[in-house]
């Protein structure tokens, strides 16, 4: 240290005598850089409203509208499983058909979707409040239940991957598979309760699609409508949904 400073402050000095602008500096240049990066990695933390204001998809479920309670929406507590609805819930009848919101690609068809024992999911729950938040396996493997996965490619929004996800099915149609390419509007399978609480019970209550958008960039994958508060989150979906 007694060898670096002394060097460090002759630095200064040099650069002070030679006229350079503190803003060109080294150290203001080495600033910058830092403070771009910082806000470049901000930037993509969590979702920006501007991002889907030319977007237009399909209702997910024919008749049923964007619901305006904050426990439907996304961002909404789920204390059960320690974590935060990422989707919307589409409160339609047990067996509605389900629809493509946008073209895209099937990339995840639970044909052979078997519901699992109560006992094993109140033991995951257990494990994610053990966590602190809901595990990927946890909420993929068995709180989603029997689900589709659609690929909407890079052109839907612009800028990201994006991906939707249709859950809690019943059925799920035989020509719906991995690589299938579908149209918006194409009807993929019926509602259910597959991976809530009724379900292990064997009971047909609770009945939903629960719906996600997901968006990706770089490491983030940023669900719609992230931290966007009722009711300008209300006003956002009812504005992309037709």
């Amino acid at each position: 240290m007694k060898l670096y400073i002394p060097f460090l402050f002759c630095g200064l000095s040099l650069s002070a005598q030679s006229g350079e602008s503190p803003k060109n500096s080294h150290l203001s240049i080495l600033s910058s850089i830092q403070d771009s990066v910082a806000l470049e990695t901000t930037i993509h933390k969590t979702f920006n409203p501007i991002w889907v204001d030319s977007l237009k998809i399909l209702l997910p479920c024919s008749g049923v509208s964007v619901p305006k309670r904050t426990m439907r929406l996304p961002n909404a507590p789920r204390d059960y499983r320690s974590g935060i609805h990422r989707g919307i819930d589409f409160f339609a009848n047990w067996g509605s058909p389900i629809m493509s919101v946008a073209d895209g690609i099937v990339i995840r068809a639970d044909h052979g979707y078997v519901e699992v024992p109560a006992e094993f999911r109140v033991n995951m729950l257990d494990a994610s409040a053990k966590v602190g938040h809901t595990p990927s396996d946890i909420f993929n493997n068995v709180l989603l239940g029997q689900a589709i996965f659609l690929d909407h490619g890079f052109d839907l929004i612009p800028g990201f991957r994006t991906i939707s996800i249709y859950a809690h099915l019943s059925h799920i149609n035989e020509n719906i598979k991995p690589g299938t390419k579908i149209k918006m509007g194409d009807v993929m399978g019926k509602t259910g309760n597959s991976g809530i609480r009724e379900s292990t019970l064997g009971s047909r209550a609770g009945a939903h699609l629960h719906w996600e958008m997901i968006l990706q960039k770089d490491e983030q994958e940023i669900y719609l409508g992230k931290d966007v508060s009722n009711p300008d989150l209300y006003e956002m979906l009812n504005r992309i949904f037709y």
